[in-house]
Parts: C-alpha cells; sequence; structure tokens
C-alpha cells in the first residue's frame, strides 16, 4: 500500500504484482438491442458467459408480428465480439391454454449472426428460410440508472507513455469513494484515502447507454498534501454498470506524466 500511496503522491514508484485478469467474457451485451431510425422492432440479447440467448422479434410477410429465437448463439473462437448459431421459428398451444408438449414444435430456418465493433454498438445478420437481413444495431436505452452512493473500491490501471522520469507500471488508487450523480447527467467520483489527506475527484458528464452507462471526456484532479503538481487531466469511464451491489467499469485517462487503462469500481459501503 505504501508503494502505491507513493507513486500516486511522487508519481514515481516501481511496478507491484496486480491481481490476475479475470476470465469472464467481456463485455456483457445482455440488452435490448434495436435500430433507432427502424421503432417497433429489435432483438433481446441474454448472455451467460459465452453463449447468448437471442429472440428477434420482427413483422412478417403478412405484416403481423413474429418472433424468431436463437437458444445457443456462441462466440466464434476468442474473439469475444462474434457470435453465431442456428435461428428456429416455434409454435405452441395457445397462452391461455395449459402447456402442452406434444402442441410445441420447432423448425430451423436460418443462422443468425453477432460483430460487436464496441460495447455499445454492432451488426446483426440473420437469415430466414433464404433470405438474409443485415442490420446496424445498438443498445436501447429508456431510463438511466442512478449512481450516487457511498462505496469502497478504487481505480487499478497500467500506466504506459510515462514522461518526465516516471517508469511504466501499474497504478492503483483506493479508498472510500462517494459519488454524486444528479439527473443522470453530472457524476462526481470521489476518493478519498490515507485518512483523508489526499484525495481525487473525477467529473464529467453521464450518458446511459441501454444498461451500461459511460462519462467521457471528464476532467480528474487530485489534492495532495506537500505535492506542488498532483496528477490532473482528462479520463473517460466507459462499460459502467450498476446493480445493488456496487458499480464497474473501465477506466482510461491521461495526466501530465502517464497514459492510464484499466478498471475502475467499487462495492456499496453500509456506512
Amino acid at each position: 500500500m505504501k508503494r502505491f500511496l507513493r507513486r500516486l503522491l511522487a508519481i514515481a514508484a516501481t511496478a507491484v504484482t496486480l491481481p490476475a485478469a479475470a476470465s469472464t467474457i467481456t463485455p456483457h451485451y445482455t440488452d435490448l438491442w434495436y435500430l433507432p431510425s427502424e421503432s417497433g422492432w429489435g432483438v433481446n440479447i441474454i448472455q451467460q458467459y459465452d453463449t447468448m440467448f437471442v429472440t428477434i422479434f420482427v413483422y412478417g410477410a403478412d405484416n403481423q408480428p413474429h418472433w424468431y429465437v436463437g437458444p445457443s448463439v456462441r462466440t466464434v473462437g476468442a474473439s469475444q465480439t462474434q457470435f453465431t448459431g442456428p435461428l428456429y421459428s416455434t409454435v405452441g398451444a395457445v397462452f391461455s391454454a395449459p402447456w402442452s408438449p406434444a402442441a410445441y414444435s420447432f423448425t430451423q430456418v436460418g443462422n443468425v449472426n453477432f460483430t460487436f465493433g464496441t460495447a455499445t454498438t454492432g451488426t446483426m445478420t440473420y437469415t430466414v428460410n433464404n433470405t438474409t437481413v443485415t442490420k446496424s444495431i445498438t443498445r436501447q436505452t429508456w431510463a438511466g440508472n442512478v449512481l450516487s452512493g457511498n462505496y469502497l473500491g478504487g481505480i487499478s490501471a497500467n500506466g504506459t507513455n510515462c514522461r518526465n522520469g516516471i517508469n511504466n507500471g501499474p497504478i492503483l488508487i483506493n479508498g472510500e469513494l462517494t459519488i454524486n450523480h444528479t439527473n443522470f447527467f453530472t457524476p462526481t467520483f470521489r476518493i478519498d484515502f490515507n485518512n483523508n489527506t489526499a484525495s481525487c475527484t473525477f467529473a464529467g458528464p453521464y450518458q446511459q447507454e441501454g444498461r451500461l452507462g459511460s462519462i467521457v471526456n471528464g476532467d480528474w484532479s487530485c489534492q495532495i498534501p506537500n505535492v506542488t503538481n498532483p496528477p490532473r487531466g482528462t479520463f473517460s469511464f466507459t462499460q459502467v454498470e450498476a446493480t445493488q451491489n456496487g458499480v464497474s467499469g473501465k477506466f482510461t485517462g491521461t495526466d501530465q506524466n502517464c497514459t492510464y487503462n484499466g478498471f475502475v469500481g467499487g462495492y456499496k459501503d453500509v456506512l
């Protein structure tokens, strides 16, 4: 901890060992996706590890609603951005009747493929009875998260392209986090540590993107006793997820000494 603190205070600590990267598939594409210029249809994606359960709701040749389902849409190799699987049409008993396996049947009508360019945008191509459709899709937003609260956590990142006599290497800023987030647009992310003798503040405009959020091109600065040129610069938090347990996301930033790439997060503080 002292080495981490010295690196932040003097921006000159040696590299230390950080926890190994998690093996969970990232980013997580679970959400409702659509094409904003074409209201009325969309695709639900529920992802568990490397497999998606996909339901596409569109209109048939008779202009009536129709659903197609992809129950096993899996990653292609190790890309984590490409998924493919069979697509089915199903029939069953009327919703008001007891479920009957005899009334249920399914037929493969084609395949569905996803290629995600970012965590919030992608391309979907699917085939139904030899008709192929390609759509650009994005996460659909109809409400925003409010992240305000008290947390315990921080930022873990690698510093690269360092200058001013500073060595490349990992940093860790951790402690008590207070997030002030009003009307989804003005979050202030503040980290206090070392018995409140030093603090860092991250602030910028928040944007909701489906179940994820982001703060892009925000400003951050630190106040450290007896340090005349403490860290200050710009940052982005992306893929910000909020649950009743805490928040997490990706962190990129720069200051007068280094470029940083890593992670940000915290779990709820009961105090």
